[in-house]
């Protein structure tokens, strides 16, 4: 009698164990491998048996068994719902149609499967894709979790060979991969090869690892903060609702209204100078699509598709009266795509470094030391001599323009005109440094003006005008601006006009005029 009661008691428990394993579904897992050859594309899509169970209620047999047949005939249902949810984006975001090449049932026993086992049974769907020939990239993204969380390990390869670590991937998540068919892989790759595959791609891309990741930038300087931001369009569906005719793609007219949104987004996280709230000023705005390197081009607006979209804004907050001595920031926007915000923060002449914003610990600070502008000597070379040799004009020359250009990179406007007025320039100082400025504006980084690193006389002729002492000169100049964690570095050549006088024991600059500029082509490298 006993034993009989126990024995109730038991299957009663395992029952009520099976039931709670079935129902009580913590998270929905899928495997895909994708295999992009250079003229199609396979996938295979592993799910679970529990899976089938789910979503179609299957109950079990007396011997607490899934029937084979009804998990075969789940399995045709739920092709339709991979499908629908499942899709592929080729480089222009246009959606790829997923060719069905059938089902692998053999890891279902021909008598069921056990409640038991429902989370060790898998079965393997099969599609061929129209990728194209080459493609240079390729979007994945899953949408399962209509009953409960869901999770996708992607595996990408190329030709067969494996091509970057797996992914994982949440309910509504997108990944994208970039191939490379120079430098195809063509062998199963160590560890230390997929590190410097990934190096190699790292460099390629300018630093921006994932397409799908928050990017955040501070630049601090004397002058400003400036706060550089990259969100994927599906993490700004998040924080508010993008509005569109088109589910998958977004208009440049409505690429307006966002961006209004994410600068409304930016004004809810203060940031104080000085111990002072200051309001942003919005300096710029774009919607990038897959390739990296328009970020470091001003292009067009354009149609893009919101799996693969990114909004860049730059925001500056000005010191205006007085020069930055503190900053103090609070990021408080976070939402399942972005539980954090990690910035990069650039301070002058030092070493960039993370900070991570967190809801616990949602504020960045920074006091700056001190710093004063010391007091350069008189340019004094070749002053007394009748008769000014070949080597000394040269030297003249790169005295006095390396003196001139060092203005640009003084943060005061009081210390800028001082050290022109050193060099005697008076009046003529202020309109001076603003033909300067003007040479060195970067017209394809939004206007901004290069920090100036070195200049070279290259050539240099002179003659003497009465007291004057005129130099025709030749010179290069090498400067930078950076935007989005990436240094772009430009060489200039100018020929211009130089008059000196000499005056109180020292050179003074009579007049300092350009007559030629050519801008050599912009070089781009990451900066962090």
């Amino acid at each position: 009698m006993l034993t009989s009661i126990l024995r109730r008691t038991a299957i009663i428990v395992l029952i009520s164990m099976t039931t709670v394993t079935l129902y009580a579904h913590p998270v929905s897992l899928t495997d895909a491998v994708v295999d992009i050859r250079d003229d199609e594309t396979r996938l295979k899509l592993s799910i679970t048996a529990e899976d089938l169970a789910l979503y179609y209620e299957i109950e079990p047999n007396k011997e607490f068994r899934i029937p084979h047949r009804l998990l075969q005939e789940a399995s045709q249902k739920h092709r339709e719902f991979l499908q629908e949810r499942l899709q592929v984006l080729n480089q222009k975001g246009e959606s790829l149609t997923l060719d069905y090449q059938g089902i692998d049932l053999s890891g279902l026993p021909a008598d069921g499967v056990l409640q038991t086992e429902l989370k060790s049974r898998w079965l393997t769907y099969q599609w061929k894709i129209n990728s194209g020939k080459e493609p240079g990239y390729l979007t994945l993204s899953q949408n399962f979790g209509e009953l409960q969380p869901a999770t996708m390990d992607c595996m990408f390869l190329q030709n067969g060979f494996l091509l970057e670590k797996t992914k994982q991937l949440s309910s509504g998540q997108v990944y994208t991969v970039q191939l490379d068919w120079k430098n195809p892989p063509t062998k199963r790759p160590d560890l230390a090869a997929l590190k410097a595959a990934k190096e190699r791609q790292l460099r390629d891309r300018l630093g921006i690892a994932s397409y799908s990741s928050l990017y955040s930038f501070l630049y601090v300087s004397r002058r400003e903060v400036r706060h550089e931001i990259l969100i994927p369009v599906l993490t700004l569906q998040e924080w508010f609702g993008i509005e569109r005719k088109d589910p998958d793609f977004l208009s440049v007219a409505e690429q307006e209204v966002v961006a209004d949104q994410v600068f409304n987004l930016i004004l809810e996280n203060p940031l104080q100078i000085n111990g002072r709230k200051v309001d942003p000023d919005l300096v710029r705005v774009n919607f990038f699509g897959l390739d990296i390197r328009d970020f470091a081009m001003n292009k067009p607006p354009q149609r893009i598709n919101i799996y693969q979209a990114r909004i860049g804004l730059i925001v500056a907050y000005p010191a205006r009266e007085q020069l930055l001595e503190s900053v103090a920031m609070q990021w408080n926007s976070y939402n399942k795509y972005a539980p954090m915000l990690r910035s990069t923060v650039f301070v002058n002449g030092q070493e960039p470094y993370g900070h991570f914003f967190v809801k616990d610990a949602p504020t960045f600070s920074l006091q700056l030391p001190k710093v004063k502008v010391e007091r350069l000597p008189a340019i004094r070379t070749g002053l007394k001599s009748k008769n000014l040799s070949e080597n000394q004009a040269r030297m003249l020359a790169n005295q006095i323009v390396d003196r001139v250009y060092s203005t640009i990179n003084l943060d005061s406007p009081r210390d800028r005109y001082r050290r022109l007025a050193e060099l005697g320039v008076n009046e003529y100082g202020e309109k001076m440094f603003f033909e300067l400025e003007k040479s060195l504006r970067m017209a394809e980084q939004g206007g901004s003006v290069m920090r100036v690193h070195s200049t070279d006389v290259t050539a240099v002729q002179f003659r003497r005008l009465g007291e004057t002492l005129e130099l025709q000169a030749s010179w290069d100049l090498v400067g930078s601006v950076q935007h989005w964690g990436h240094l772009h570095t430009r060489r200039d050549t100018f020929t211009g006009v130089i008059k000196l006088t000499g005056a109180r024991g020292q050179w003074a600059i009579e007049s300092f005029r350009t007559t030629g500029q050519k801008r050599h082509p912009i070089e781009t490298r990451v900066r962090y």
